[in-house]
């Protein structure tokens, strides 16, 4: 047998082969079908069993919720932070905060409930101050918002430079006024209270505290005012005043407002029963 014949055959079989194995390659698109198919039963079945799954409690909800928050947190750095060579004790969380912006809760309901305006002639107490009351207003559970920058305010006087020589001269001076806003929502009154008391208690040098409160009222407050308690009348009643003048003898400045409240300026405004018993409480200190 020639080498041509051999060499033909061989081809021939290489052929046969092939088409087999291109053959062979064609069944792939419907299994690609079907792994499709099988995808979307698994999502469906992932689905139902999602459905059929026990809820949480809130509290564990939320909690959870707020890990989530803290791993995703990327704070931003304000100073630099320096490592003690040798300490190999973790860092309080606390304490480590203070390295970064501070933190703020949510506005939820966007009730408004106060307006702190801080007012300063240095940046820097300011920027200090405002940082300590957002940190302080997030260890209550206070929404906050800011600070928000007031706009500057600049006051300029012209004097002369001196009263003899130089009085034909004149200086300038400028004062500049800045401040910040923080706005505080969705709290109760006395944790706002009990925020703007730690505010006063640890307050910064040269920075000016302005707080406006909103308080919710019901609509009949003046007939809850027209029947006070006999405990609060007392506040405004003169009869009760008159009598701890006069008992208080020895003060000078007791003795000073029963001789006042008997001017005829002050009578005058009174009527015929105040002005008796001013003149009752006289007679008794004298006694």
């Amino acid at each position: 047998m020639s080498s041509l014949t051999l060499f033909s055959k061989s081809m021939r079989l290489t052929a046969v082969q092939f088409r087999q194995f291109s053959s062979s390659i064609h069944p792939l698109k419907p299994a690609a079908d079907l792994d499709r198919e099988l995808d979307k039963l698994a999502e469906l079945a992932f689905e139902s069993k999602k459905q059929q799954l026990p809820k949480l409690e809130k509290d564990k909800v939320d909690r959870f919720e707020l890990l989530k928050t803290f791993k995703k947190y990327d704070p931003k750095v304000q100073t630099e932070r320096v490592v003690v060579p040798g300490v190999n004790r973790p860092i309080p969380i606390n304490v480590e905060l203070n390295y970064y912006s501070p933190l703020k809760h949510a506005v939820k309901y966007g009730d408004l409930k106060a307006e702190v305006v801080f007012k300063c002639f240095d940046t820097r107490n300011l920027e200090f101050f405002c940082d300590f009351a957002l940190r302080a207003a997030y260890y209550l559970g206070m929404p906050a918002t800011g600070p928000k920058p007031v706009p500057v305010k600049r006051e300029r006087w012209t004097v002369i430079r001196a009263p003899f020589v130089h009085a034909k001269s004149k200086e300038n001076f400028e004062r500049r006024t800045y401040g910040r806003v923080i706005r505080i929502w969705d709290s109760t009154e006395k944790v706002v209270d009990t925020w703007l008391a730690y505010l006063k208690q640890n307050s910064v040098w040269g920075v000016g505290v302005k707080a406006s409160m909103y308080v919710n009222e019901p609509l009949d407050i003046s007939e809850k005012m027209v029947q006070l308690p006999e405990s609060e009348k007392v506040l405004t009643d003169l009869s009760s005043t008159l009598r701890s003048l006069s008992k208080d003898s020895e003060n000078p400045v007791a003795a000073k407002v029963l001789e006042l409240l008997q001017d005829p300026m002050f009578t005058k405004h009174m009527s015929s029963e105040e002005v008796e018993d001013v003149r009752q409480a006289e007679s008794d200190k004298k006694m």
